[in-house]
């Protein structure tokens, strides 16, 4: 069995969103021929953690954890004083590409022992956090062991994401592109990414980029229908700064004044990391829950009637769209056009609209209160689509990456 060194600060036990695509290529990689060593971090500072995701990792599966120089401490110790800008310019000038700087020198000087000790025929880094990059970096100039990059989300092209100043923006952007143009091979779990590269780093050849999409572990739900007393409406993930739901709230708040059978016949769970000044939006019928465990969520999913997705700008795929598909249970999904609304289409699934537009969120959402009182929603999906992101399908594309440089 080949072997890949595999360096992934979002790792379990730490939980979210991050962890899953990094959690399931390790669980299935065994299956096709190349045994995985995790390289992580041994951080309990994050907002998500759950030691039940360990189970899924395969027994000769080896996980080295490195501690890391973390920030955190100092933030909270210039924040009692009074000196929160202070921490921010350090933050700004020197914590570059981002506050996990302190785990590149700690988990490299690991890898160097891992790798001097025993041999590797491929290295594999994921992001965010890019401190993986960096680490496989050095690693790939050190050792001369191909390296595959794969990026979760965008990184300097985010559309969050700004320059605090001209130095930061340049080393960045110098950075990202050596990582790009020093890699063998670089993935992206969405085509947006892909094709923005495309355009950015046109001296880069095209056949350099591939993307592999998230998906879904196969045989987790039972479809079934519920005869719910209320239309349950349920929400899993984050909600942070501008990514929030606020016109959506606004449309229920406004649907609650003109229409009082809907406001006595709905439910609205969110489940996820909520930014504390998003939670403090009380809106009826809202309900905010904390992360919970794989099984304890699979069991919120399963007694939904619909499941909801809001996001504001297309900023990328969010991975969650897999698992909902998974379900074939309706999706009220308030998406703006692009990539995350053609796959959902696809699907067969999805109730759409616009998020900038309340017009076509309050049309949708009364069309799917009306067809849950006529038990008539039931989409037809599409399951020969669907069935193409199952977990094993993404990570067999992934393996034969693997071996065209091997």
């Amino acid at each position: 069995m080949k072997k890949v060194l595999f360096v992934a600060y979002h790792f379990p036990p730490l939980a979210g969103g991050g962890t899953f695509r990094s959690l399931k290529f390790v669980k299935y990689l065994p299956e096709f021929g190349w045994l995985p060593t995790v390289l992580t971090t041994n951080t309990k500072n994050y907002l998500a953690y759950d030691k039940t995701l360990l189970n899924e990792v395969p027994e000769n599966v080896k996980i080295i954890r490195a501690g890391e120089y973390d920030p955190f401490y100092l933030h909270i110790l210039l924040s009692k004083i009074g000196l929160e800008k202070l921490y921010q310019k350090i933050k700004d000038r020197f914590l570059i590409p981002d506050e996990k700087i302190g785990w590149i020198p700690l988990a490299y000087r690991k890898a160097v022992r891992e790798l001097k000790k025993y041999k590797y025929d491929l290295i594999f880094s994921t992001s965010p956090t890019p401190c993986a990059h960096i680490i496989a970096l050095k690693l790939r100039k050190k050792f001369g062991i191909p390296w595959i990059c794969d990026f979760r989300d965008f990184w300097t092209d985010h559309p969050y994401y700004r320059f605090i100043n001209t130095h930061r923006g340049n080393h960045e952007i110098a950075l990202e592109k050596k990582i790009i143009s020093t890699a063998e091979l670089i993935i992206t779990a969405f085509n947006k990414i892909r094709l923005s590269w495309r355009y950015t780093y046109q001296e880069i050849n095209d056949n350099k980029f591939y993307t592999i999409y998230n998906g879904y572990d196969s045989q987790i739900y039972n479809v079934k229908e519920n005869k719910n007393k209320k239309l349950n409406l349920l929400y899993t993930g984050s909600f942070y700064g501008k990514y929030n739901p606020r016109v959506f709230f606004d449309v229920l708040l406004s649907v609650y004044k003109t229409n009082q059978n809907f406001r006595k016949h709905v439910s609205i769970k969110l489940i996820g990391n909520i930014d504390p000044e998003i939670r403090n939006q009380t809106v009826e019928n809202v309900e905010y829950l904390p992360y919970t465990s794989p099984t304890r969520l699979n069991e919120y999913i399963e007694n939904s009637d619909v499941l909801l997705l809001v996001l504001p700008v297309e900023s990328g795929l969010p991975g969650k769209i897999f698992t909902y598909m998974a379900t074939l249970k309706p999706i009220f999904a308030i998406v703006p056009d692009g990539e995350t609304k053609e796959i959902l289409k696809k699907t067969k699934l999805a109730y759409l609209a616009d998020p900038d537009s309340v017009t076509e969120i309050t049309n949708q959402l009364l069309n799917i209160y009306t067809l849950w009182k006529a038990n008539k929603l039931n989409p037809r999906a599409n399951t020969d689509y669907i069935q193409q992101f199952q977990r094993r399908n993404q990570v067999k594309q992934l393996s034969k990456i693997f071996n065209r440089i091997v």
